[in-house]
């Protein structure tokens, strides 16, 4: 063991007791919600060093800097990336201030990324830089250690743990935190991932945050065992909203009898994360005065199993369309209003004429209508018709998403088409973006090989055909079709496009996707005034009509005329591409869906 880390040399002989929360009592001192709670140490260096004592006279032997997310990434948020170094040095310079003699300094580094954000290659260099910057100032001013914690995401903790490895050889507290079910975000259990993060240098494995004190105490009771310290610091239980601020309920007591009941499972560091105070740590340390350390042997077990990803299917609504080119999907969003007659008439309609499915958007260009799971429920309940649900990251949390996906699947809900969504701009209406398009089929290609979001497996998978959005009119193709790999990279199996109205514009769609591996859907809308034209043309992005178009619908006035020429060009377009597309997304105008069944039978008929 080191001569110069008299940190391990501590953690052989006794347990440490390390800090509370740092964020959370903050914010009980201060009137107003705190933006960046690192600002604190150069705009008031006082207050947080007047936390940090209280933990020491708590009893606390090891205190974490106040630099949780003090990297460029996060700083850059609120206009301070310039100040990293500072930052973190300053933080060093509070803690030593406060700690004294004997008492350890870790610095503290939390996640660059959200847990379901990937670490894409390009985006790595950076990533390391980041990591590298917050660390250098860390160590350079003498913290004993660091502590990367709070990573629901394995392979972010590697990337951050691979980086300050090859920058020094102070120990290292590798922390996770883990969702209810005990596993992270990427499908790995606590002993999965420790004996990733020992093989790749941890000194301590770590769990911290997460879903309170009695969830890590069931994962801290799994039979597996590794020969590695293990760090715990849970949050005081699970908050509950009080106006503007999370409250955290657990008591001292409650708080220093599941420490104890840590250190019996092998725990060797007791601290706290959220809600937790110097009252928590205070009782913590009285109970466990004197208290021996447990020394778990290793005991073998058996990895986490990964289901087979060759189990992977194409999903309800491609295998009943496996054999149909073209095959016609329709869509008739739900209304905006409670008469739902027009709406399903419609469906009914373009059913009758031959439609292979429906697709239903949700709430599109941010407009309020009926839920389209429940619009398509209704459908269900009528005609034997696949449904395409369109699913958006902007109105649900990821909550909401799971258990949006598993009541589609329970409703029998044939296709996903998982598309990022307008933002919305209406008064009062907040956009939440969890996750973007590449994230929701992630998510659905889950789901469809047993496994919820955070590596909880299902007793049986889904079904979904899962679909993404490809628009060939934004101008910068190399990068729309970077953008359409990534999400078939994810699960995406079909593509629906966006609105095309040139027959050249679709043959090259159909060229430069041959070698997708997914189906691909041309979107064809019928333009029926010159009203819209104008307003899709100018207003809506992503959609271009094409001069000729608008001209021909500006001719005549006669409301009649423009709806028989719309429909007459569009019938044309299809004619021209029939045989060259795997299938026809026709769209349908809101005030008129009616109109799609005749189009249908055109297609069904050969175009002829």
């Amino acid at each position: 063991m080191p001569e110069d880390y008299p940190f391990l040399k501590q953690l052989d002989r006794t347990v440490i007791i390390a800090d509370g929360a740092m964020g959370t009592m903050v914010q009980q001192v201060s009137a107003d919600p705190v933006e960046c709670v690192e600002q604190l140490n150069l705009t008031q260096p006082a207050l947080i060093e007047e936390i940090h004592t209280e933990y020491v006279k708590a009893g606390s032997g090891l205190i974490e800097t106040n630099t949780f997310a003090a990297n460029r990434f996060m700083l850059e948020k609120v206009n301070l990336s310039e100040k990293v170094s500072e930052i973190n040095r300053a933080a060093v310079q509070i803690a030593r201030r406060a700690s004294g003699a004997g008492i350890f300094v870790a610095g503290s580094m939390g996640p660059l990324l959200h847990y379901m954000e990937e670490l894409q290659e390009d985006l790595l260099k950076d990533y390391r830089k980041a990591v590298e910057e917050q660390a250098a100032a860390l160590i350079d001013e003498k913290a004993d250690l660091l502590i990367l914690e709070t990573y629901g995401n394995l392979t972010h903790l590697l990337a951050s743990l691979d980086t300050v490895r090859g920058m020094t050889g102070v120990p290292v507290i590798a922390s996770l935190t883990l969702s209810r079910s005990g596993m992270t975000y990427d499908g790995f259990d606590l002993y999965s991932a420790g004996k990733k993060l020992m093989d790749a240098g941890a000194d301590v494995l770590g769990l911290n945050c997460g879903y309170g004190i009695n969830a890590i105490e069931e994962v801290l009771e799994s039979p597996a065992r590794l020969e590695i310290p293990l760090s715990v610091m849970p949050n005081a239980g699970l908050p509950e909203r009080v106006g503007a601020r999370f409250v955290y309920g657990v008591s001292p007591d409650y708080f220093a009898k599941k420490a104890e009941s840590f250190v019996s499972h092998g725990a060797r560091i007791i601290g706290g994360c959220c809600g937790t105070t110097p009252a928590h740590i205070e009782r913590a340390a009285l109970l466990l005065k004197e208290k021996k350390i447990v020394r778990r042997a290793a005991v073998r077990y058996r990895e986490t199993a990964v289901r087979d990803e060759t189990a992977y299917v194409q999903g309800a609504f491609l295998d009943k369309v496996a054999d149909i080119k073209p095959a016609v999907i329709c869509e008739i969003d739900p209304p905006g209003g409670l008469d739902l007659s027009v709406y399903s008439d419609a469906i009914d309609a373009v059913s009758e004429a031959g439609a292979d499915a429906v697709s239903m958007a949700e709430n599109p260009l941010a407009s309020i209508r009926v839920e389209n799971l429940a619009f398509a429920a209704l459908v269900k309940r009528r005609i034997d018709v696949p449904v395409i649900l369109h699913v958006t990251g902007r109105d649900r949390n990821l909550l909401g998403l799971q258990s949006f996906f598993l009541g589609a699947h329970v409703l029998g809900i044939e296709g996903l088409l998982c598309v990022t969504g307008d933002p919305s701009h209406v008064f009062g209406p907040t956009n939440v973006f969890d996750v973007d398009s590449v994230g929701l089929i992630k998510m659905a290609a889950g789901l469809n090989k047993g496994r919820k979001l955070w590596g909880k497996d299902l007793p049986q998978p889904t079904r979904f055909s899962i679909g993404c959005a490809f628009n060939p009119g934004l101008g910068n193709n190399t990068f729309q079709l970077k953008k359409l790999k990534k999400k078939i990279d994810a699960g995406a199996r079909f593509v629906m496009t966006q609105p095309l109205f040139e027959k050249d514009k679709i043959v090259e769609l159909m060229e430069t996707t041959r070698n997708s591996g997914a189906r691909i859907f041309a979107g064809i809308f019928p333009i029926i005034s010159s009203r819209a034209a104008e307003y899709l043309h100018n207003e809506v992005p992503g959609i271009s009509i094409p001069e000729n178009l608008r001209i021909l619908l500006s001719r005549n006035s006669d409301k009649e005329y423009q709806q028989s020429a719309g429909i007459e060009q569009a019938m044309k377009l299809v004619q021209g591409i029939y045989g060259l597309v795997d299938g026809i997304y026709l769209i349908s105008p809101h005030t008129k869906p009616l109109l799609l069944a005749d189009m249908v039978r055109f297609i069904k008929g050969g175009c002829r």
